[in-house]
């Protein structure tokens, strides 16, 4: 069943530059938070202003596809949406031609804008952003009309857009109208997103976790493995597997790195399978393949984790401790297999700190009757920024996370 969107009801013609150039002028008519950031967009490009104003609860005004132009706000400012940087100043003149607008955009007591959407730069014609005096009613002032183009990036304009559907202080309606413009632009126009590669996102949070969201999707369909998705990330699920999460993200980090982690032998299901096919050797030797192989020890209850153990022993003794021969994991009763010589002994071998033995004796206090030991590992891989953005750019990142993920996942007897 297709998701409704209000931006998108178009069929194939939603490809053109007009149904763009409409979506993008519906959703700025309709959120004032919106109107204000194309507006700080704009002046951030212009001199400061001598004249006084004052902000106004009235609303733009929006028009398309018009000779005409109603303003009397000044200055008038050609502004062009493209999908580069232009860097030459495009001087901006009255005109003798007959034009019709793409967009105009009137904040009251403010500024006007007339809007030139082009989806390619190199299809520029400079002319086009000269408008023409008549379009006006009334005197016009020689220096109404701003001298030059203000060039925003189509890119930057969706970066802003992206930020705004994840604030909070934005209405719950206003997201989802933003978010529909997003997915209409991610469907029709892909390759204006400023998100599309490693190399386009910079340093921006919002931009690069939105090109982590589509390089899982990529990776899933590449597997054909099913999406977790949870807290507006995506994760890759395999479900029944030794490790069924694996996670990708960025690490916030200057340069930023990207790292890749799974978690196997997280239930006792898993552990015990774990014990029977995993290769110690080959498993304690990732760390020398790229790979970092830590403790995780946690404890659940009713499949829900409670504590996150704070283990301080080597990853070779957590090992041989629960995975060889005796079972030392699974469902303990909280009154008797919980004993204070067990928490004693796991303390003594760094397995829990004082504060986690803390916690699981609280337990005692609750309706809870068990708890159970999971001795799961943390298993991830980093790849520096310079490596993603070079992968990414020749489309290799891809299949670089996917052979390489086979290595730890061939420890244990499974691939991707």
């Amino acid at each position: 069943m297709d998701r409704v969107n209000l931006l998108n009801p178009f069929g194939p013609s939603a490809t053109y530059e007009n149904r763009l150039t409409w979506a993008f002028l519906l959703v700025v008519k309709y959120d004032p938070l919106l109107q204000n950031f194309l507006r700080e967009r704009v002046e951030a490009h212009l001199p400061p202003r001598r004249q006084e104003y004052h902000d106004t609860w009235e609303s733009v005004r929006v028009s398309t596809q018009t000779k005409w132009i109603g303003s009397t706000t000044t200055p008038l400012v050609s502004v062009l949406l493209t999908d580069a940087p232009i860097q030459e100043e495009i001087a901006v003149e009255w005109s003798d031609r007959d034009p019709i607008y793409d967009g105009i955009i009137e904040y009251p007591n403010r500024m006007t804008l007339i809007i030139e959407n082009k989806l390619h730069h190199e299809a520029v014609w400079k002319e086009q952003l000269s408008p023409k005096r008549c379009s006006f009613p009334g005197e016009i002032d020689n220096d109404t009309l701003h001298a030059s183009a203000v060039c925003l990036e189509w890119s930057e304009v969706l970066e802003g857009i992206l930020r705004y559907t994840d604030s909070s202080f934005a209405p719950f309606g206003n997201r989802e109208i933003a978010r529909d413009f997003l997915s209409f632009v991610e469907e029709f126009h892909p390759r204006l997103t400023p998100y599309r590669t490693y190399g386009l996102c910079g340093n921006r949070p919002a931009a690069l976790h939105r090109r982590t969201v589509h390089l899982v999707e990529e990776m899933a369909r590449l597997r054909k493995l099913d999406i977790q998705e949870k807290q507006s990330s995506k994760y890759l699920c395999r479900s029944g597997k030794i490790a069924e999460i694996v996670a990708i993200r960025i690490l916030d980090a200057k340069p930023w790195r990207l790292r890749v982690h799974l978690w196997p032998a997280s239930t006792a299901r898993q552990a015990k399978e774990f014990s029977e096919k995993v290769d110690k050797g080959h498993f304690l030797a990732l760390n020398q393949e790229g790979w970092r192989v830590e403790p995780n020890l946690n404890f659940s209850y009713a499949g829900k984790k409670l504590i996150w153990a704070d283990s301080t022993c080597e990853t070779c003794a957590y090992l041989d401790y629960f995975f060889s021969g005796k079972k030392r994991y699974g469902r303990k009763g909280v009154g008797n297999e919980l004993s204070p010589s067990l928490l004693n002994e796991w303390q003594c071998q760094g397995l829990i700190a004082q504060k986690d033995r803390e916690k699981i004796e609280q337990m005692r206090k609750t309706k809870r009757l068990f708890l159970d030991v999971n001795p799961e590992f943390s298993v991830y891989g980093d790849w520096d920024r310079d490596t993603v953005i070079e992968l990414d750019k020749h489309g290799k990142l891809e299949t670089d996370i996917i052979q390489k993920l086979d290595v730890p996942l061939a420890t244990w007897g499974e691939q991707l």
